[in-house]
Parts: C-alpha cells; structure tokens; sequence
C-alpha cells in the first residue's frame, strides 16, 4: 500500500531519470535508483452479521442437558450474532509484525477482544526467519481433517475456512531451493508451544513446553512433509502428508499420524475410565475440477482413538439416564462429563467428507453454490448442508447456509441438540 506522497515522489523520480537519460546524450551517462519503500503498513477485515434459526431435537440427551434449566422447552430457538475481524499487518526491511483480533457480539455486555494472532517475526537472512508470538499454523494438507496439524488450532469439519486462534509460541523456518529438476525445494521449521498458565493464572512448571518440528520437501513437483510432536503430558506423535498433482485438474493428498499411548474416556461398568493405545489416524483425499468449473473434494477420515458404536451407544444412555433422575448433582456430573467424552469435532472412528461447488451456476452472475456431507461410516448418521452465496456488491456477499442431521437416536448426527438449522449471513469487507 503505497502513500499518496511515496507516489509522487516517484513521479518525479521518473521525470528526472528522463530528463537525465535526454542529457545523457550530450553528457556522461549515470544510474538513477528509486529508493526501496521503506515500510508497509496494512489493514484489513471483515464483519459478520449472522442470524440462525434452529429446530430442537427434544430426544436428545445432549439438548436436555443444555436447556435442563429452562421450565419451557421451545420447539425452535433463533441466534443473532455479529463477528468482527480486524486485522493489521506490519512490514519494514526484515521485520514484520502481524495483528489479528476478533470480537462478537450476542448481546448488550462488553466487548472484549480475542487475539487470534499477535506475533514478530525477523527474516534473519533470506533462507531463515525466526519469530516469537501467537500464531496460527496450517500444517497438513487435508481439507476437513487435520491429524497431523499438530501445532494448529482444531479444524471443525462443517467449516474448515473459519478463521481460528492460534497458539503462543516460538518459531524458526529455514527455507532453500535448488535449480535440480527432481529435489526443487527443501525446508525445516521448528515450533516451540508454550503452556496454559496453571498457578495461580500465570505460571507453568518450566518443562511444560511442547515442541514440534516439520521437514518440507518439494520433489518432482509432490509435496511430502514429516512431522513429529513431543509433549511432556501428551502422547508422542509423528506424521507424514503428501499432495501432488496426477492431471492438471486432479490433485490427490493424505495425511497419516502415529500416536503412541493415546488416550480416551469411556463407559464401562457404570464408571468413566480412560483407556490407552497406539496406532494410527489418517486421511485419504481428492481435489477434481471439470470442465464446467465444478469442484469436487472428497475425503475419508480414520480416526484412531474414536468411539465405536457400541462404545458411543453407551455414552448417550449414561447421559440419558442422569437426565431422566431430574437430580440436580447427576445432571451436573453429566453435564461436567460432557468436554471429557466429546474432546473434539469428530469424536468416532470413520467418516466421509465430500463437497461440491460451482461458481455462477446457471450464469447466474456473482453467485456460487455448494453442497457438502459428513457421513458417520461407523454408525451410518451424516449431515447435510448447501450453501448458496451472492456478491452483488464491491466488498460484500450473501449467504444462505441450512443444515440438516440426519441419523437414529443414538447415533452421532442423531443425537445432536438440534435437527437442524439455516443461517443467514451478511458480510461487509474492508
């Protein structure tokens, strides 16, 4: 981004470099270089104004546990919310700084900030760049799933682009390439993970840190990473992704990860226990473009340390059971169990991503449809949801968004707090 007095400064340059060249002919001849711009400075962002409308699934456990307290139930329940982005960005010669904020909006209280990212970086020659700061990362190279992003913030399947937080850390990324026609390019980055605050909200034992590391290789124009993780209280991991195109509109990539004593919490015999194992989650998938500039992405998911649907089943009854006692203790351990059972977005063994999108279907100008599903293929529940956007606008889009679940009572999609939903969003870009 370039000042209004920078761009006048260059004109005038250029008039005298003119001039110059002219004299030239009757004079010595001389270099004129415009100085480099010294800084950049940049800002950018997004608003979101948002409104939901969704169906309760009054069979749920999961919805009886959230709306316990509530003496009427309501068959349907609307959300508005507005999200605000705010980014900024910092350069001068080898320094950078990068800003990014996020505030929403439910109702009338404060509005504090959350910091997705704040972080320095120095580019200490032009094959290393060292930083220190909070930072997202986006290792792997998978659409929906995420193994081996071991350093990044968690992937929510139903939306992968949504913006997330990153992690407070210290980074380093050596970078090199070759003019050899089968190894092209090599890197190593190295991440150092600093950990949560336990005493008393400030500090941490001091060999809590985390660290992680990802070796990058571009050979014969495939993308091939090996990663590991290493964690005081957390399972040693290590992983491998691949991407590479086998025809100019058909990319194929995977990520695998091996994680020793990884651990999970089960119901057996009337008691929470936690269970330990070694093996492996991965991810096999595809990127296709035809000639109607229709996408397809397709992606089967194994995850190591998810429920089976016997072990799912058992933890939907437990939940049920303590609602139907009405006894405030159980619903409150039910409720407390809730994060501990369901740690993350996809919490069984099997799924099936695929989505497909069109731009301007039907010339249809400005416009872009898209319909994706998550199928559960250990216990046969999936999910539904098109998406239809408009830009009419310079800096602003439409976007009608349903979705709908699918599944019986004790299955995954079947079980969840609501049936199903539509959202619409406005957004404003700057």
């Amino acid at each position: 981004m370039i000042s209004g007095r920078n761009s006048i400064f260059k004109l005038v340059a250029s008039l005298i470099i003119f001039t110059g060249g002219a004299a030239s002919i009757f004079s010595q001849e001389y270099d004129f270089d415009i100085p480099e711009e010294e800084y950049k400075i940049e800002f950018n962002g997004n608003l979101d104004a948002k409104w939901g409308l969704l169906r309760s699934n009054s069979d749920s456990p999961i919805y009886g546990l959230q709306f316990f307290d509530d003496p009427e139930k309501q068959d349907y329940l609307s959300q508005y919310r507005l999200d605000f982005y705010l980014n900024g960005e910092y350069r001068h010669k080898e320094v950078g700084f990068t800003l990014k904020t996020y505030y929403q909006y439910v109702k009338e209280d404060p509005l504090p900030p959350s910091i997705f990212e704040l972080y320095g970086s120095l580019n200490i020659s032009p094959k290393m760049t060292v930083g220190i700061g909070k930072r997202r990362f986006n290792w792997g190279k998978a659409y929906a799933f995420n193994p081996v992003g071991y350093v990044n913030a968690a992937k929510d399947p139903e939306n992968p682009d949504l913006a997330l937080a990153g992690k407070p850390s210290a980074f380093l990324n050596f970078n090199k390439s070759f003019s050899d026609k089968a190894l092209q390019n090599l890197s190593f980055s190295a991440v150092a993970l600093a950990p949560d605050a336990e005493f008393a909200d400030k500090f941490a034992a001091a060999d809590d840190i985390n660290f992680a590391a990802k070796f990058y290789l571009l050979y014969r124009n495939i993308d091939i990473d090996f990663m590991t993780y290493q964690a005081k209280n957390q399972p040693t991991r290590y992983g491998f992704d691949f991407a590479a195109n086998l025809l100019p509109n058909l990319e194929i990539h995977a990520e695998m990860s091996y994680a020793q004593h990884e651990s999970r919490f089960v119901r057996q015999n009337e008691n929470t226990v936690a269970i330990e194992k070694n093996g492996s989650s991965f991810v096999l998938g595809l990127r296709y473009l035809n000639q109607s500039n229709t996408t397809l992405i397709a992606e089967y998911y194994h995850n190591n340390n998810g429920f089976s649907q016997e072990e799912f089943s058992a933890v939907i009854n437990y939940l049920d059971l303590n609602l139907q006692t009405s006894e405030p203790d159980r619903i409150a351990a039910a409720r407390s169990s809730l994060p501990v059972l369901f740690p993350a977005r996809t919490v069984m063994r099997d799924y099936f991503y695929a989505k497909l999108s069109k731009p301007e279907p039907l010339g249809w100008l400005y416009s872009s449809v898209s319909l994706f599903t998550i199928y559960n293929l250990t216990d046969d529940s999936f999910l539904l949801s098109p998406q239809i956007g408009y830009k009419p606008f310079t800096n602003s889009e439409f976007l009608l968004w349903p979705t709908f679940f699918f599944g019986d009572e004790n299955s995954e999609y079947g079980a969840k707090q609501f049936q199903n939903k539509i959202e619409l969003w406005l957004r404003f870009y700057f």
